[in-house]
């Protein structure tokens, strides 16, 4: 494979220089580390600069600006987080104004409270029947934008964790007119571009800026990640003045090449992906067979496009909840799903799994499903699960209300204010301190400066009353309030 980084390491053994430089390894396979020293390097003679790049690294990124048709691309080894933080700090200045998707990642959060930006939200439905937030509308972008004159950016989250597409050339075509950038969290879609069966990248679509994972969806190392520039209405250099800002000085060799690899083999082994695809199209059509479980997709969500890459299992009304429909499969069945939410389990998938571990898997949820729909093995189950230490009574005892509180204040200007942790049921009509979120997926369910109502603090109990981690709670499960009148509306 044409992978100019990853070539280049493999050289180091053969060169047999002294390395009196970092790493303080030196390369050597002291026992501790599986042997991938050997080819951990910082920017020595002939390896090229990540922050100026003339030999391999900018060869290796024009190949990925080829493949996914962008203007620029760059490797990023601090995750999507770090491209998002680059993204939004190019093109907005400190108390800008900008748009962005409730449902955004908790980095776009983060970055808004470094430069003090003034957050205009846009809200996506909420499937009710199966608690997923579906894709973010046109018409609400178009609603935002007329409503809040000067905004200087949108960012959106396309897909989302379940898998949700929205319509970016149809979002674009709305913004354009206000000559403003469209930014996109396409952590989880880094694969679109590799197969029709899966939807449109957004590089493809019309957005301005987007962010992948190359980890998350290729064959790559934890970290990976790439930033690609799709249009002229931002300069290449306003990205890298940031990204010479946000990103390491000494960056991974190893997690470039990996990222490298990753994209050239998504590329180049086109027998590898056909074989991938068959494997999701057979497994989804097996998953038609099931009576209580239910795989989502788009007909279900009725969303703009799904990737079907991911497998979202709701168990809602299946008298079981998604924590134990992962304990399920990861006691008995050894298989460990990416993550659970309260009525559905989320299966990642890549062309790195086997046709074997799709069968492994069917044949998992398929028999759980039998003893779902069956009711006289429910019992069996529930005492199943108490046997085996699981959590007992851990059901859903009703369903969720997705309503997104108001927002009294920006997220920054609660920073240095007055605040105090009270009991979550006494914190109705108070102002959130702090933020509450369950990650994965990393979607505030509470941002600091957002009014708590009835349905939130029923939602967070929920989430601990199931034995669920809730990010932003303390020991006591108190949540943080503002003091009673330290706020400016």
């Amino acid at each position: 494979m044409n992978t100019p980084i990853y070539n280049k390491l493999k050289e180091l053994d053969s060169e047999k220089r002294i390395p009196f430089h970092m790493p303080g390894h030196k390369r050597t396979d002291f026992g501790a580390f599986f042997g991938v020293e050997k080819m951990d390097i910082t920017e020595i003679t002939d390896y090229d600069n990540l922050h100026e790049p003339e030999g391999i690294i900018r060869e290796s990124m024009d190949l990925v600006k080829d493949i996914f048709k962008s203007t620029e691309s760059w490797y990023l080894v601090g995750g999507s987080t770090l491209g998002i933080l680059v993204s939004i700090s190019s093109v907005c200045k400190p108390g800008d104004k900008i748009l962005i998707g409730r449902n955004c990642h908790k980095a776009v959060y983060n970055c808004i409270r470094l430069l003090q930006l003034e957050t205009v939200y846009c809200y996506a439905d909420i499937s009710q029947k199966y608690d997923v937030c579906v894709d973010m509308k046109p018409e609400m972008v178009e609603k935002k934008l007329k409503e809040n004159p000067g905004i200087k950016a949108v960012v959106l989250t396309s897909p989302t964790y379940e898998g949700v597409v929205s319509d970016i050339k149809g979002i674009k075509k709305i913004i354009q007119p206000y000559g403003i950038p469209l930014i996109v969290d396409e952590a989880h879609g880094a694969h679109f571009v590799f197969d029709k069966y899966f939807p449109d990248s957004a590089t493809k679509q019309g957005a301005d800026l987007v962010i992948q994972s190359t980890h998350k969806t290729l064959p790559s190392f934890t970290q990976t990640a790439v930033l690609h520039l799709c249009s002229d209405l931002i300069k290449k250099e306003q990205v890298e003045e940031m990204i010479d800002i946000y990103e390491t000085s000494s960056p991974s060799y190893l997690l470039m090449a990996s990222a490298e690899y990753g994209i050239i083999y998504m590329k180049e082994e086109k027998e590898q992906l056909a074989q991938y695809v068959d494997n999701l199209k057979i497994f989804r059509k097996k998953c038609e067979q099931l009576q209580k479980i239910e795989l989502l997709d788009q007909k279900k969500l009725g969303c703009f496009a799904y990737d079907n890459g991911k497998l979202v299992f709701s168990v809602k009304n299946c008298g079981i909840n998604g924590k134990e429909l992962f304990h399920l499969l990861y006691d008995k069945y050894h298989i460990e799903l990416e993550m659970e939410n309260l009525t559905y389990g989320i299966a990642m998938t890549s062309v790195c799994d086997t046709k074997e571990n799709f069968e492994k898997l069917w044949a998992a949820i398929s028999e759980i499903d039998r003893m779902c729909d069956c009711r006289e093995k429910q019992n069996e189950l529930e005492k199943e699960i108490q046997t085996e230490g699981w959590i007992g009574e851990n059901f859903v005892t009703k369903n969720l209300k997705f309503v997104y509180p108001p927002k009294m204040m920006e997220s920054w200007q609660c920073r240095g204010r007055q605040v105090e942790n009270i009991k979550l049921s006494d914190a109705v009509g108070r102002i959130s301190g702090k933020y509450v979120m369950i990650y994965p997926p990393g979607v505030p369910i509470l941002v600091p400066g957002e009014k708590i109502l009835k349905e939130t603090v029923e939602n967070i109990s929920q989430y601990l009353y199931n034995g669920y981690n809730v990010l932003g709670l303390s020991k006591e499960d108190q949540v943080q309030v503002l003091l009673k009148g330290d706020f400016i509306r």
